[in-house]
């Protein structure tokens, strides 16, 4: 999911990942260690044309056009490998496996903060253009505003990115004030790194002088107009919302990326797309068509990679074992962690069985947390075959930005542990068995507000039904669990479903169906608040946890200047438990040695970002 809490960033500065995910140069094989594999260096003559086949993980297919992403919709495959591909963001993240801003793919010159940092000027570099040969121009930017506050007004599940009194809430003005230049002017201070990296990046200029209508042979429309940006955002939403028109719709075809869509099969989310002639930025694309092939299985996916039909393609940390064969058939194979992290989604509102009531007990999530055997898991006997790095925060260690703690338990693995905090607050342990409340109250021996005598502890947890290995984690939890005598029934769901549904910002009528949830986890932009995900209004807030000295936090690293004080927000959460941590697994990609390209385009697919432009055949 992106957020970046690219995941779901916001879903704000962070989007729902279905995966795991970017390093440098190593050997991984070893337990913990920081990248699998290691990069190729760029070899070969280029050469333009040809057309090389994508492989999607099973249930990526994206669902919806307009970079303007509901909650609902959000994910990397929606933003950052497909809509990225034809659609560029204001500012371009990450630089290969490096968390910043990358200013050579972005649209305009860093950002320029004065009046006490409440006037930010952006400049758009000379030369990108739109592939009807118009110029991408500060309209197209102000458009995009226009349109966002369009749709939240409508509702603010509208906008992945967004986060009650942030951007677009947090502007006073905004203004064109020439063809290349737009003008900020900002309700209050914020901190300059915090508003470049996860705001600005989640502007992306629209082509207006298209888009601005409300029928396909509509005119042109003053977008400046609430009422006008309102009716031109209902045509652009829906027009979003059909698949079967994404590749015929002549709304689409107006791109200023490298790549545009020439075809889409709406049965089974297969697609292309085809060079973008007009593209103007960095690099232009040498291969000419990217196919994107849809899977119902990692199994099935893997096979068409042994066999040679996949040129790019993840590969399943459950195919770990099978990388050798891999490398024997002419692929070259390279993973990291992901910029973002990985947990079980705890459901705060969910009233069933006085779920809510569990979850607010600091011990309880402790005595959860205990259960979880990230070191086992990750070992090469475990589901992540030695794939993964221990994470206990909501930011990786690679982040300039952390204390370096985030590799470090607050609450290891530890069953016993587990077992003392449930009997030194009231409960009954019936290992096996059900455990129960016999000391209600809200002492400190007690089990907590809300909670009645013969309360068990039972919970129901969906994972994604592919890859198999949410599955194999969510079953040795329920496992740990069983032995203390807390239920807690697994079941599967595709990923689609579970980001749609099983969100309470999204989806609050279906906030009863569901107490824990595991997709993969988030992706994170450069500065690594949890504003607008784990902030208790936030739009990402997929588990609505809500902490009052957590929302303080993030006031502070969004307000101020002090890197500490994202930090100290990192640090908070680690022990405050808004989710159940889970390693940061490895995300495996897999590309053909017919395959070259700069290494910095190939250091960011652990990212899931897609950079294909600089991709040739040799």
């Amino acid at each position: 999911m992106r957020r970046l809490p690219l995941l779901a960033g916001a879903l704000v500065a962070l989007l729902p990942l279905a995966a795991c995910s970017g390093g440098a140069t190593s050997t991984a094989q070893k337990p913990g260690a920081k990248t699998f594999g290691s990069l190729p260096a760029q070899t070969g003559t280029p050469k333009d044309g040809g057309a090389i086949d994508i492989g999607q993980q099973p249930g990526a297919g994206p669902f919806y056009m307009l970079p303007v992403v509901p909650g609902a919709f959000n994910s990397t495959f929606v933003t950052y490998q497909f809509q990225r591909l034809m659609y560029r963001p204001l500012y371009w993240f990450p630089q290969g496996a490096s968390h910043k801003v990358d200013e050579s793919l972005s649209l305009a010159a860093l950002p320029e903060f004065s009046d006490g940092n409440k006037t930010v000027t952006i400049k758009l570099r000379d030369g990108y253009k739109w592939s009807d040969g118009n110029p991408v121009e500060a309209d197209d930017v102000v458009f995009f505003i226009d349109l966002v506050k369009a749709a939240l007004k409508k509702s603010p599940a509208n906008w992945a990115d967004y986060t009650p009194g942030q951007f677009p809430d947090s502007i006073a003005g905004v203004e064109a004030t020439s063809k290349s230049t737009v003008t900020l002017k900002l309700k209050e201070a914020y901190n300059p790194e915090w508003f470049t990296a996860n705001q600005l990046t989640s502007i992306i200029p629209l082509p207006a002088d298209q888009w601005s209508r409300t029928s396909a042979d509509g005119p042109i429309l003053d977008h400046s107009s609430p009422e006008n940006a309102k009716a031109i955002y209902a045509y652009l939403d829906k027009a979003s919302r059909d698949p079967a028109t994404f590749a015929t719709n002549p709304l689409w075809r107006t791109v200023n990326g490298p790549y545009r869509l020439s075809s889409f099969d709406v049965t089974t989310n297969a697609y292309s797309m085809t060079a973008n002639e007009a593209y103007a930025g960095p690099q232009r694309p040498h291969i000419k068509t990217l196919n994107f092939r849809p899977f119902t299985s990692e199994t099935a996916k893997f096979n068409q990679l042994l066999s040679g039909k996949l040129t790019v393609a993840t590969v399943d940390q459950n195919n770990v074992g099978q990388v050798a064969a891999l490398k024997a058939a002419g692929y070259h194979v390279y993973g990291a962690p992901r910029l973002g992290f990985s947990f079980i989604m705890l459901n705060f509102k969910d009233t069933t069985g006085n779920v809510d009531k569990l979850y607010a007990q600091h011990y309880i999530r402790q005595a959860l947390q205990h259960l979880i055997d990230q070191p086992g898991y990750i070992s090469s006997k475990g589901m992540y075959n030695g794939a993964a790095v221990e994470s206990y925060g909501p930011a990786p260690a690679s982040s300039p930005y952390v204390s370096g703690n985030v590799a470090t338990a607050p609450y290891p693995y530890d069953p016993a542990a587990a077992r003392k905090l449930l009997e030194d607050h009231g409960w009954k342990v019936v290992p096996d068995g059900g455990t129960t409340c016999e000391r209600p109250g809200t002492g400190p021996s007690q089990c907590g507000a809300g909670i009645p005598r013969g309360q068990t502890l039972k919970f129901n947890l969906f994972y994604r039904s592919e890859p198999q290995l949410h599955s194999a984690v969510s079953t040795a939890f329920a496992s740990a669990a069983r032995k203390l005598g807390v239920t807690v029934t697994v079941a599967p769901k595709t990923f689609s479903f579970l980001i749609q549904n099983f969100n309470v910002p999204a989806a609050p009528s279906k906030a009863g169906e569901w107490a824990m949830s595991t997709w993969g986890g988030f992706s994170t932009k450069p500065y690594p608040t949890m504003s607008g995900v784990f902030d208790t209004k936030g739009s990402g807030n997929v588990g609505a946890y809500s902490d009052p000295k957590t929302d303080e936090l993030i006031r502070d690293s969004v307000h101020g200047a002090d890197r500490k004080a994202v930090q100290a927000e990192i640090e908070h959460l680690r022990t405050d438990l808004p989710v159940l941590w889970l390693p940061n697994a490895h995300t495996i990609w897999a590309w053909k040695d017919t395959l070259s390209g700069p290494s910095d385009s190939f250091a960011n697919l652990p990212a899931s970002v897609l950079t294909p432009e600089y991709w040739y055949l040799k």
